[in-house]
């Protein structure tokens, strides 16, 4: 087995985000970090919408980021620390389009260590210099400077390592143009261990010595935590906030030092069971500079945000006020845009974009100790990217019966979880609906004033009508757009010039801009079949009669000017397209005729060869429609068939050669194809038994399905509220809508939960969900209103989050959903301090009805992992499916049921190390045999797929063994386990039954294979295998054949095998925690094979990773990479300059147009 890895969707938490003008423009960006991806994302000022202008996998552990400007440059640049062992300086170069490396500086070994810089990164502020620190000990500075290039150039490392102390945080200090200082939190621990003493220390870079001294140190509180850098010079009093659990206080090396203050708690927050409840603890802050002034936002760890007001006079500050802003979900970073937004990004959920209503209260000198939560009433939600970390759990299904399976995911943590519902397209908004009087037969925009912005009319065509619609403030009829209204239309365009062309079955007509109207009509009373059109050339084709008629406008009268000869195609027309008039060109230079002899044929328009063929294309099928798309500085046409497969072929630009053609399966319906817009480029839009968009999406061309209904027909609409819109039919209904981002390949809908998701499984037969929740350490509020705090349980939870309690405190439930509309149809919340841990449904007997079994633990404590009492409930389903019914619960000893399944008509239970077998029983379930087959704990079983008696079993330390049960003596057997301890977390077996692919803790995914003689005689002997007695201690005589080992940078939750789209092949789809999908394709040929692991060597020589990182190291940082092909590597071909691509294209002995066409096809070959 040789797999091909590909990521179907980045991670969606983002640690780290800073703010800049990344591409040199007046704008301001954000470079986010999602786990090993770095993005560049685009705040429109006007709409406050989020884009993403650029994604680029660096294939390293990205664990701090720092944005700096050198001194009189208008660009920033990016400092990424990482697990790479090396500071990489990273630029965004527009031409490329890509994150260039600029800068790299090894200083240690690769990996996450105590010891090793990269975990805080921080710039001056003036952009001089960065320093990079470690965890313990280390600390290294850079001078930034330029070169004779003006290139930017990091000067020999300086050290300003401290042995016997851990660093908690790192900022620049803003001190003007004096010596750069950085402020760091420092806890010493010299004496043997840490007393708690934690000390703000600032480090000072003298530029004329160049050494960084240990220039001053104060003591400060032992739970500080987070350092907040102010502005100075004329802006601020420089220095830094230091933020504790509690308080803030201010710091500078100049002895000032105002009062700490308290940071202002909820009021009503219950207390933990008599104890204190925790305290305010900051974890996001954010500094706006105005001229002269500044603004100052901290986020605690509940959501709540704080404004900080810091007074201060030339002899220092006087003071610091913190008040209640406003609450949002917690976030992983704040950054304050120019124009008047607030991002916020998160670790869990969602990335929001808030714009300021106001700045909250004045503050008046006084100090608040408590404040009511409220709404939202300084900020207002104006964008949000959805996100779906962390991912706990994770299944394939096609509840709805669409053509491509859906994902269902528990995603999120407390009150702000929920079941994402992910799906396999580009959202969709659907912005109008209006019902026709009648079912239309086409639609088309146009607009009427030459040089007009956007679309003024819409025309939709019926059987014997045209109605002519206005776009305006309303859509209303138009009388006097001089289009014929009563005959159908079968093309419609908008003239250079101004004016309009409309194509009837019997005329070609130009409405001229003064409403004059000139009118061809077709000999021998011949009718029009199909046509094209576009701002100067018309191409019309006679039904019948294989030829077509061609006119061009001409370029001083105005006038549509028909050419002297004919087209003559030899076969009867049934569609025709014309490219759109290149830049500084006055025509078109190809036509395409879609012929019935099954046939793709192009003719040249321009002069000296005007209708002569020059290419033809064989198709499998008659194409129902045809059309040109400019994509890459280059054209591609596409041909629609009626048996729903999608061609497409690039255009030599002189030749006019159809090379390379492509294939793809969309549906069982015919391929239509309407030309559209996505960015600044052109796209095509391809209506089948569902709609796709054919556009550019870095550096390549990506089919994507559009998760909408079916459409008949689509044109292209241009509006000042949406300028990349789409106008489209179904059935008797005209819509509006457009495609929010199109460069995320799947689109989510959620229903809320309101306890942190564990599992859930599907009642098949009622097509309902049942989920258990559970969380830690925070009540819930139905247990908040027993305890009498009635007002803390009336916050919205969702909005505020879960009240926090003391550890080992536990609330839990079970939850009946219905995926359809969201609803809770039965909800039943455990008591006695219970947390639901483990979910199955089991069926006892042959013929037995399908109960739900729900393991539960009492006070349970996480490590070491036991609990005061264990039980198994067993529920019986009501209501059709809707509900659930207590049958009885039975205690359970020797620890939790981690995991349960169905086994042989009983209750398979894990408990600790052992399996455990339970039948039903009038009063509980009855034990029926138990067996030890793991060293420590088992945390998931496996069934396998054809064997009843076999089943694999995943330890939390000690990986996975497959385990035989003896029916005779009612025992479980380990025959087969593995060399290598892993601390499993998924796990799926394959068809064949054999072989097994995992994930692990650390982020990797595996493969392991029964030996094919242990396999043939568990066939033929199994009973040979049981008592065969394992060597030098193992639990198994036998071992895995190892098949295949990759490191994701991720840990993987769930892994299934199924297919994305109909006509796809089954791939491995994985869901990892912070929220990405990926999947594992196996290669389906030996040379598509060595293809790609040429490719992936080439890539590795010739364009490595940005970020520095060892491509090959990273993924196999915990085993050597075996039988696994890095797709998301070999994809960034694509990306590379011409040079670069030829190079490797040379090392593989391929064209680079092969080289495209393979990894276009691996994504196609299974609907990805």
């Amino acid at each position: 087995m040789f797999l091909y890895n590909l990521t179907l969707q980045a991670p969606t938490a983002v640690s780290h985000a800073v703010l800049g003008h990344f591409s040199g423009e007046k704008y301001q960006e954000l470079v986010v970090a999602r786990q090993q991806h770095l993005e560049l994302w685009r705040p429109d000022a006007a709409t406050g919408k989020l884009s993403t202008t650029h994604s680029q996998n660096l294939f390293c552990r990205i664990r701090s980021l720092a944005q700096f400007r050198l001194p009189g440059g208008t660009k920033d640049y990016v400092a990424v620390g990482s697990d790479a062992g090396a500071l990489a300086v990273l630029e965004y170069d527009t031409r490329a389009a890509r994150f260039v490396a600029v800068q790299y500086h090894e200083f240690g070994r690769t990996g996450l260590r105590r010891q090793q810089p990269g975990q805080y990164v921080a710039a001056d502020p003036k952009g001089r210099a960065v320093m990079v620190a470690a965890v313990e000990r280390a600390k290294i500075v850079y001078v930034v400077t330029r070169d004779t290039d003006a290139a930017v150039v990091l000067a020999s490392p300086l050290e300003a390592h401290r042995a016997h102390t851990a660093c908690v945080d790192v900022v620049g200090v803003d001190v003007g143009y004096e010596n750069p200082v950085f402020a760091a939190l420092e806890i010493d621990y010299e004496g043997g261990g840490v007393d708690g003493a934690r000390s703000l220390v600032y480090y000072e870079l003298d530029l004329g010595l160049n050494h960084v001294v240990r220039r001053w140190s104060a003591s400060v509180d032992a739970t500080a935590s987070r350092l907040i850098a102010l502005p100075g010079g004329d802006d601020g009093p420089s220095g830094v906030l230091v933020c504790s659990e509690g308080f803030m206080e201010y710091r500078h090396s100049s002895g000032a030092e105002a009062p700490r203050v308290a940071i202002p708690r909820r009021d009503g927050t219950p207390d933990c069971d008599g104890e204190a409840a925790p305290p305010v603890v900051v974890v996001a802050g954010a500094v706006h500079r105005m001229k002269g002034a500044f603004f100052i936002l901290a986020q605690a760890d509940t959501g709540d945000l704080y404004k900080v007001t810091v007074s201060y006079t030339a002899d220092g500050v006087s003071r610091v006020g913190v008040r209640y802003f406003d609450t949002i979900a917690p976030a992983s970073a704040l950054r304050i845009l120019r124009a008047g937004f607030l991002f916020a990004a998160s670790m869990e959920g969602s990335q929001q974009l808030f714009q300021f209503e106001n700045l909250g209260d004045d503050d008046d000198g006084s100090d608040e100790a408590v404040f009511q939560p409220h709404d939202l009433a300084s900020l207002a939600l104006v964008d949000e990217v959805e996100g779906a970390s962390p991912v706990v759990r994770s299944q394939v299904l096609n509840l709805a019966n669409e053509e491509s399976p859906q994902v269902y995911a528990l995603c999120g943590r407390g009150a702000r979880s929920s079941l994402k519902i992910i799906r396999h397209g580009l959202e969709v908004s659907e912005l109008a609906v209006s019902e026709l009087p009648g079912t239309p037969q086409g639609v088309w925009t146009a607009r009427r004033r030459e040089g007009a912005d956007h679309d003024d009319l819409i025309v939709v065509s019926f059987l014997n009508a045209t109605l002519a619609l206005s776009v305006g403030e309303e859509v209303e009829e138009v009388k006097d757009s001089g289009l014929l209204g009563t005959a159908p239309t079968l093309c419609l365009h908008s003239v250079a010039g101004g004016g309009l062309v409309q194509v009837t079955p019997r005329a070609v007509r130009h409405v001229l801009p003064d409403g004059r109207v000139s009118e061809w009509v077709p000999p021998d009373g011949r009718a029009i079949g199909c046509a094209a059109a576009n701002e100067r050339q018309v191409v019309v084709a006679l039904g019948g009669s294989g030829r077509a008629i061609y006119f061009e406008l001409h370029p001083e009268l105005g006038v549509l000017r028909e050419h002297a000869e004919p087209l003559a195609v030899g076969s009867d027309i049934a569609c025709v397209a014309l490219a759109a008039v290149p830049g500084g060109r006055r025509q078109a230079p190809f036509v395409a005729v879609g012929c019935e002899d099954q046939t793709v044929r192009v003719f040249a328009l321009d002069a000296p060869r005007c209708l002569e063929p020059l290419s033809m294309q064989a198709t499998s099928a008659v194409a129902a429609s045809v059309a040109f798309a400019a994509h890459g500085g280059g054209l591609h046409l596409y041909m629609g068939l009626r048996n729903g497969l999608l061609m497409r072929a690039a255009v030599d630009p002189q030749s006019g050669e159809l090379e390379a053609p492509r294939t793809r399966f969309l549906g069982a319906r015919e391929v239509r194809l309407c030309a559209a817009r996505v960015g600044s480029c052109e796209a095509v839009l391809a209506l089948s038994s569902a709609p796709w968009l054919c556009h550019e999406h870095r550096g390549g061309l990506r089919t994507s399905p559009l998760s909408y209904d079916a459409l008949d027909h689509a044109a292209g609409f241009s509006s000042e509220q949406y300028p990349q819109g789409l106008v489209c039919v179904a059935g008797d209904t005209l819509r509006i809508l457009t495609v929010d981002r199109p460069d995320a390949l799947f689109n989510q809908a959620s229903i809320p939960l309101g306890l942190t998701p564990r599992d859930f499984v599907l009642n098949a037969a009622s097509r309902h969900l049942a989920v258990i929740e559970t969380e830690h350490a925070h009540y819930s509020p139905a247990q908040l209103r027993a305890a009498g705090h009635a007002a803390a349980a009336e916050l919205p939870a969702e909005q505020f989050g879960l009240v926090r309690s003391r550890p080992g405190h536990w609330a839990s439930l079970i939850r009946v959903l219905d995926p359809f509309t969201g609803e809770s149809t039965h909800v039943e919340e455990l008591d006695g301090n219970r947390a639901a841990v483990s979910l199955a449904l089991v069926r006892f007997g042959a013929a037995g009805e399908e109960m739900l079994a729900v393991g539960c633990a009492e006070s349970l404590v996480l490590q070491p992992r036991e609990c005061a009492a264990a039980s198994i409930r067993l529920y019986r389903w009501i209501s059709d499916g809707r509900a659930l019914e207590l049958v009885h619960e039975t205690p359970v000893d020797g620890g939790v049921p981690q995991c349960l399944a169905p086994f042989a008509g009983q209750l398979l239970v894990a408990v600790g190390p052992a399996l455990r077998l339970y039948d039903l029983g009038v009063k509980r379930l009855l034990k029926k045999a138990q067996s030890v087959v793991a060293r420590n704990a088992i945390t998931a079983v496996r069934l396998h797929p054809t064997a009843p008696d076999r089943l694999f079993v995943a330890d939390a330390h000690d990986s996975l063994s497959l385990a035989v049960f003896d029916h005779t003596a009612r025992a479980f057997h380990a025959v087969v386990d593995d060399a290598l301890p892993r601390l499993v977390t998924a796990v799926h077996v394959l068809d064949d039954g054999d072989t097994v692919l995992a994930g692990d803790k650390f982020g990797n995914l595996f493969g392991l294979r029964v030996p094919e003689a242990v396999a043939r005689t568990l066939d033929t002997d199994p009973a040979r295998l049981m008592f065969e007695r394992p060597k030098l201690g193992a639990a198994a005589a036998h071992k895995w054949d190892a098949i295949a080992e990759f490191h994701v940078g991720d840990i993987v939750t769930s892994l299934t095998t199924c297919a994305l789209a109909a006509g796809g092949r089954p791939a491995v789809v994985y869901s990892t925690l912070l929220g990405s999908l990926q999947a594992a394709v196996p290669f389906v040929s030996k040379s598509d094979r060595d293809l790609f692991r040429a490719l992936e060597a080439a890539m590795r020589r010739r364009a490595p990773p940005a970020s520095g990182r060892d491509h090959l190291a990273y993924r196999s940082a915990f085993a050597p990479v075996r039988s696994v092909v890095d797709g998301d590597l070999c994809e960034q071909f694509l990306a590379l300059d011409s040079a670069t691509r030829e190079a490797i294209a040379g090392d593989v002995d391929r064209a680079q147009q092969d080289i495209a066409k393979k990894l276009e096809d691996m994504r196609s070959m299974f609907a990805i």
